[in-house]
């Protein structure tokens, strides 16, 4: 800092940000307590925990903005001028990204200086001259002053208040008539006012009988297209569905389905969260050695729990599409209304949550490593990604500029909807033998195209998951993990599955409680071996936790035979 101090008082076009930054560091000279609040904050050398692999030297974030309290007379530190802080990233990381290797250094320069006039002090102080303004998180970002909301901010922001709005009037309009119907319940016979009438359910069972001097208001309201469109946005209604227990005496549902979501919805989490806040760590050594343990392989084994969706996708498809060609036979409206219906499903949530990230993920938080600039979401999202979300094609096109990067599984999972006809078709026209044919081709192009990646590309790096790290070649999220071909095998094992019921008639096929328990055990030792012993006795040895072709080669051996 002397030397710049030097090299400053020499040079005749110096900027507010270094004349600045020289009266900090003269402060700080003459023991000046707020200069010295400032130059404290900064990320300091050497700190504890390097050798357990501590890279996040960021200072004190807090301690450079805010004004420093005085306990003694009970006010705040004059300061010359305020503190702005910035981290600074390594070489080839950007802010969106949540692995990186190396280190991150936090320091707090006074607030006249921008993004490039930091960049400018970063380079005379440090000697870096390829440090540019995309290894800069900085605390005087658009978003993080918290002035003004973006443009695309404030549409979101719309957006999201009509629905706010049109859930409170659902709600108003539902609490109305429940508590009209309530009345008429109190008015009728004993029967009735032990029972309590859902609003909503009455407008489903038009059947249900009501004295007669309510039955017209009551009836003339639910059957009113825009009453009964509005309530189905009632908060009341929608936590009754969610939160209702009650078991479905239905001999066509399958119950078990639910469990098998629970358990793997909590295995992904668990996965991701361990997975993604190890970059965020100061001992992510202890994590390497983690692995090294039976119980650790549960997270290291995560991957495949995504793959227990993609088979009940193609089971409930298989089981969906026969009951309704059942119903209402094969037609062309019937194919055009089977894309539709899982389009308008999945959109509107889909493209709302994308909104709520791209817009207003730069406001949520302030930090040291909070990415204020683009929240969540990369530039290349923002400018030239957005699209391939709302024709999900985001997996196959501009991969690394993917909006929302756990979007990949609704991707492949539309993408194995629009093929899924190929064996669905010659099933319910009575050529099953082909439909079985057709889904068996499925596993075998996912396990072939696998095997064909691998032998093409003998050297991939597989030792990073996310696609915004800069490798010199192929890797194995963007050639294997993403593609609906590699993808498609616990699909197809779906579609199988639902034909085997459909065609066996097992629908109601209700076990004893002894081999339900047998069975279970079994399947969670049959999982424990495939998916975690496989991967342990490489672990035992002295290799790397995460290895090239020999992790490649476990997931290709586990994947089809986890689906199953």
């Amino acid at each position: 800092m002397l030397s710049f101090i030097s090299l400053s008082s020499k040079s005749n076009t110096t900027t507010k940000c270094e004349q600045d930054f020289v009266l900090l560091v003269e402060s700080a000279l003459r023991r000046e307590l707020w200069a010295l609040k400032i130059l404290d904050s900064w990320g300091k050398p050497l700190p504890s925990g390097l050798l357990k692999g501590n890279n996040l030297w960021v200072g004190n974030y807090d301690e450079c903005l805010d004004p420093l309290y005085q306990h003694d007379n009970k006010t705040f530190l004059k300061q010359t001028f305020d503190g702005h802080y910035c981290a600074l990233l390594p070489r080839g990381m950007k802010p969106q990204q949540t692995m990186a290797y190396g280190l991150i250094l936090g320091i707090c320069v006074p607030s006249s200086c921008d993004r490039q006039s930091t960049v400018s002090l970063v380079q005379s102080l440090f000697n870096q001259s390829n440090m540019t303004e995309n290894n800069l998180l900085c605390s005087n970002d658009a978003a993080s002053k918290q002035k003004s909301l973006s443009g695309g901010a404030i549409a979101t922001c719309v957006v999201l208040s009509l629905l706010g709005f049109l859930v409170l009037i659902g709600t108003i309009i539902d609490l109305i008539l429940a508590s009209r119907l309530q009345s008429v319940n109190h008015i009728g016979s004993p029967t009735q006012r032990s029972s309590k009438i859902s609003p909503i359910k009455l407008a489903e069972n038009k059947s249900m009988i009501l004295p007669r001097h309510s039955r017209y208001s009551i009836q003339t309201l639910l059957e009113s297209t825009y009453i009964a469109f509005i309530a189905e946005f009632s908060a009341i209604h929608t936590l009754r569905r969610i939160f209702t227990m009650r078991k479905k005496n239905d001999s066509n549902s399958f119950d078990c389905l639910n469990g098998l979501r629970v358990l793997s919805l909590f295995w992904v989490i668990f996965g991701h969260t361990i997975t993604f806040i190890l970059i965020y760590t100061s001992n992510i050594i202890d994590g390497f050695a983690w692995s090294h343990s039976m119980t650790f392989q549960l997270i290291t084994s995560a991957m495949f729990s995504v793959d227990t969706f993609f088979v009940l996708s193609g089971f409930l498809t298989a089981i969906l599409f026969v009951r309704e060609v059942a119903k209402k036979k094969l037609s062309f409206r019937l194919f055009i209304l089977y894309y539709i219906h899982r389009y308008i499903r999945l959109t509107p949530t889909f493209l709302l949550v994308m909104l709520v990230s791209i817009n207003l993920s730069p406001y949520f938080g302030r930090g040291p490593l909070y990415p204020s600039v683009q929240g969540f979401e990369t530039t290349g999202c923002i400018r030239r990604g957005w699209w391939t979300s709302i024709l999900y094609i985001g997996n196959l096109v501009n991969i690394h500029d993917m909006c929302l990067d756990a979007s990949w599984y609704l991707y492949n999972d539309m993408q194995f909807h629009w093929i899924a006809p190929l064996a669905l078709i010659p099933f319910v026209i009575g050529r099953k033998p082909i439909a079985f044919m057709v889904a068996t081709l499925f596993v075998l192009v996912g396990i072939g195209s696998i095997l064909g990646i691998l032998l093409y590309y003998p050297n991939m790096e597989v030792n990073r998951i996310t696609a915004t790290m800069q490798t010199t070649g192929p890797t194995f999220y963007e050639k294997i993990y993403l593609t609906p071909w590699c993808r498609i095998s616990p699909y197809a094992i779906g579609l199988l599955t639902g034909f085997i019921v459909i065609n066996t008639g097992q629908f109601d096929n209700h076990l004893p409680w002894a081999d339900l328990y047998f069975y279970n055990f079994l399947e969670t030792i049959l999982g424990i071996n495939e998916n975690c012993l496989d991967n342990y006795p490489s672990l035992k040895q002295n290799r790397e936790v995460v290895e090239k072709q020999p992790k490649i080669a476990e997931y290709l051996k586990n994947l089809p035979k986890t689906s199953i």
